[in-house]
C-alpha cells in the first residue's frame, strides 16, 4: 500500500512491513496486490522462457521457488492507452485500454513502485525459524535491492511490448466463463477467506453490483442485500480466497425450469430481468436460449393446428431478451411477433444520456458480435436500431399486452392450440386478439413506478417525473429529488453539475441505507461543497401550484412541515415488479405453494404436475 503520508507498506495476512520511502507519493492511499508464483502455476510453466509469465518473473528470486512474487499487475490485459489505438479510434485508450478509463497514468507508477518493492521484499512471511507476524531484517530486505532490481530491469523491458499478446492469449486450460442462463434458486453470498485475501481488488473491480469493498487489506462483504448470486468475483479472485456460498431460498421470482419454461404454466417461456437475473448479455443469452428451446419444443409437439393461422411465437417485450429472441426465432424459422408497449429498448431509452453500459462482448444471433464494452446509452441504441432495421424484425410498437390465456379446449399440452394473447393500442383503441403456440414474456423488473401517495393535480402531474433522460434539461432549475437509492443518487450527481441548478435531495431514512459506494461517496461530496442539499428523515407530504404558477412542495420531518419552493420533481423510489400481469398469465413466485405444484419443489426441473 502507498500512502501520501506514510512510508509505503508491505503487507500479507498477519504481517505488516514499512519500506524505505518510494519516489511515488499517490495523492490517495493506493494498494497493489503482489502474488505468489505459486498461484500462476496451474495456469503457467514457471522455468520456460517462453511463457508469458516469464516477464513477470526477476530472475535472482528464482530460489524462492512458488514463493517469490509476480510483478505483473494488469490482469492479462493492457492497462495503458496505447497512442495509436487513441489517435484512430478518437478516445482515450483506444479499444484497448481496459483501465485507462478508470486510472491515469498514475497506476502505472504505483505498479512500477510496486516492483520495486518486491524486489526489494520479495516475502513477508517471516524469515526461516521466525514466528508469523514477523519481518525480513530489515538489512537483509535491502540486500534485494541491488541485484533484485537489476534483474527487474532486465525482466520487465518486454513486458509493454507482451500485453496486447496476453490479452488476445488465454492462459492454458482456462475456459471462458458462460453467460447464465437460469437465476439461482437460493440467496448467494461471497465468502471470504480472510487467511489468504490478498485485498487485490479484483473481486471488488468484478461485481457490477459494488457488493464487495477492501477494509483493512481485505475483501469484505459491505452490501449483502445487493449481491445478485452472480460469479464474477469468485472467477476473478486470484488465489480462490473468495466463494460463492448458496443460502436461503428466493421467494419472489417465477417458478422456472433449466429453459426458462414457467413450471405452472407449461408453454410459457421467461427472460430478462423479470426472472431474477440482472446484467444486459444474461438478457441477451437468456432471450436466445428460449427461443431456441420453443423451436425444440415445437419440432417435438408436431404440426399446429388453427389452419396454420396461429403464430410459433409471440414475444413481449423488446428489450435486450425480446430483441434476442427475435433474433434467434428468425435465424431458427419460427413465425413470430414481437409485442412492445413502448419502443424498441425502452428500458435503455430510460438511461441518462451518455451513460456507459460496461458489460462483455457477446455473439447476437445472426448480426455477429454486438460490442457492448465502454457504450454508451446512444451508442448501444443506434446498434440495436440498425440490427432491428436490417432484419425487419416485426415489432408492434406502443401495443400493449392485455392478457396471455390458454387457447378454449387446449390442455395443458395440446399440439393444436396453444396461447391467445390479447393486445390493444396504448394510448386506447379496438383490442385484437392474436394466436400463438407459445409465448415468451420478455418482461423487465421495473414494471410501474412507484408514485407519491396523494393525488395530484393536473398542473402539478406535467412537472413530476419519474425517471431522468437528460440532467441538461433540468439545468438552471430548482429541483426535488425523492428517494435516495443508485438511481436517485445518479440523478443527483447530474443535476449539481449542471450550472445554476438547486437540487435538494428528500429520505425518509435516518441515512444511507443502499447504493453503491461510489455514489454514496460521489453525493457526500458535492453535499459538503453545498452543490446538493440531502434532508434525511423527511417526506413529500403535498405538491401543489401557489397563485403564482410556482410549484410549492410541503416538506415533513421531526423538526416539522416546511414549504419547499421547486420548478421539478424527481419521483426515483423504484418500480413495482409486473407481478400482477404475471399471475393473470398463471405465474406464481417460488414461494408461494399452488395446488399444481408439491410444496418442497423450489424451481425443480420436473414440470409441475396439472390439477385435475
Amino acid at each position: 500500500m502507498f500512502d501520501p503520508a506514510r512510508p509505503p507498506v508491505r503487507f500479507a495476512p498477519g504481517v505488516e512491513v514499512e519500506l524505505p520511502s518510494a519516489v511515488f507519493r499517490p495523492s490517495r492511499p493506493t494498494t497493489v496486490a503482489i502474488v505468489a508464483a505459486g498461484s500462476c502455476a496451474p495456469c503457467h510453466d514457471l522455468g520456460a522462457p517462453r511463457d508469458p509469465i516469464a516477464r513477470c518473473l526477476v530472475a535472482a528470486q528464482a530460489p524462492l521457488g512458488d514463493a517469490r512474487p509476480i510483478a505483473c499487475f494488469d490482469e492479462h490485459r493492457p492497462a495503458l492507452p496505447d497512442d495509436a489505438a487513441s489517435a484512430s479510434s478518437g478516445r482515450p485508450g483506444g479499444e484497448g485500454g481496459v483501465c485507462s478509463g478508470q486510472h491515469t497514468e498514475d497506476r502505472a507508477l504505483a505498479w512500477e513502485a510496486a516492483r520495486d518493492a518486491a524486489a526489494a521484499l520479495p516475502v513477508v512471511t517471516g524469515a526461516a525459524g521466525a514466528p508469523r507476524g514477523s519481518a525480513l531484517p530489515r538489512g537483509r530486505a535491502l540486500l534485494w535491492i541491488g541485484a533484485g532490481l537489476a534483474a527487474a530491469g532486465l525482466a520487465f523491458a518486454g513486458a509493454r511490448l507482451g500485453h496486447a499478446r496476453r490479452a488476445r492469449r488465454p492462459p492454458r486450460d482456462a475456459a471462458p466463463a458462460e453467460a447464465m442462463v437460469r437465476p439461482a434458486a437460493r440467496v448467494r453470498l461471497p465468502r471470504i477467506d480472510t487467511t489468504t485475501c490478498l485485498g487485490c481488488y479484483a473481486c471488488v473491480d468484478a461485481c457490477p453490483y459494488d457488493v464487495l469493498a477492501v477494509e483493512r487489506y481485505v475483501a469484505v462483504v459491505a452490501r449483502p442485500e445487493a449481491c445478485c448470486g452472480l460469479t464474477l468475483c469468485e472467477q476473478r479472485c486470484p488465489n480462490g480466497s473468495l466463494t460463492i456460498e448458496d443460502g436461503a431460498p428466493i421467494a419472489d421470482r417465477p417458478r422456472l425450469d433449466d429453459d426458462l419454461e414457467s413450471l405452472d404454466v407449461p408453454g410459457l417461456y421467461l427472460a430478462g430481468d423479470i426472472t431474477g437475473l440482472p446484467l444486459i448479455k444474461n438478457a441477451i443469452h437468456q432471450g436466445a436460449h428460449a427461443a431456441a428451446r420453443v423451436a425444440e419444443d415445437l419440432r417435438r409437439a408436431g404440426p399446429g393446428g388453427a389452419g396454420g393461422q396461429e403464430l410459433d411465437l409471440i414475444i413481449v417485450g423488446a428489450g435486450p431478451a425480446g430483441i434476442s429472441a427475435a433474433l434467434r426465432a428468425r435465424e431458427l424459422g419460427l413465425s413470430f411477433e414481437v409485442i412492445e408497449q413502448g419502443s424498441v429498448a425502452q428500458s435503455i431509452q430510460s438511461f441518462p444520456r451518455g451513460k456507459l453500459v460496461f458489460d462483455q462482448p457477446l455473439d447476437l444471433p445472426v448480426a455477429g458480435k454486438l460490442w457492448l464494452k465502454e457504450s454508451t446509452k446512444e451508442e448501444l441504441l443506434s446498434h440495436w436500431l440498425r440490427i432491428v432495421r436490417k432484419e425487419r424484425l416485426p415489432i408492434l410498437q406502443d401495443t400493449r399486452m392485455v392478457s396471455v390465456e390458454r387457447a378454449p379446449g387446449a390442455g395443458d399440452r395440446a399440439a393444436a392450440a396453444g396461447f391467445v394473447v390479447v393486445t390493444e393500442p396504448r394510448e386506447g383503441g379496438p383490442r385484437a386478439e392474436r394466436r400463438a403456440r407459445r409465448v415468451l414474456l420478455a418482461l423487465g423488473q421495473r414494471g410501474s413506478p412507484r408514485r407519491l401517495p396523494f393525488e395530484l393535480s393536473a398542473e402539478v402531474e406535467g412537472r413530476v417525473y419519474y425517471h431522468l433522460a437528460d440532467a441538461r434539461s433540468l439545468a438552471g432549475s430548482r429541483v426535488l429529488i425523492v428517494g435516495l437509492g443508485d438511481v436517485a443518487m445518479e440523478a443527483a450527481i447530474a443535476l449539481a453539475r449542471q450550472p445554476a441548478t438547486e437540487v435538494t435531495v428528500v429520505y425518509r431514512g435516518g441515512g444511507f441505507r443502499r447504493g453503491k459506494t461510489r455514489n454514496i461517496e460521489e453525493v457526500r461530496r458535492l453535499a459538503a461543497a453545498s452543490r446538493l442539499s440531502l434532508r434525511f428523515e423527511t417526506d413529500v407530504t403535498a405538491l401543489a401550484v401557489d397563485p403564482g404558477g410556482a410549484l410549492e412542495a410541503t416538506l415533513s420531518s421531526p423538526s416539522g412541515t416546511r414549504a419547499h419552493p421547486c420548478d421539478a420533481v424527481l419521483v426515483l423510489i423504484g418500480s413495482i415488479p409486473p407481478w400482477s400481469a404475471l399471475r393473470a398469465a398463471g405465474v406464481r413466485p417460488i414461494g408461494e405453494p399452488t395446488d399444481r405444484s408439491r410444496p418442497d419443489d423450489v424451481q425443480g426441473t420436473t414440470k409441475a404436475v396439472p390439477a385435475p
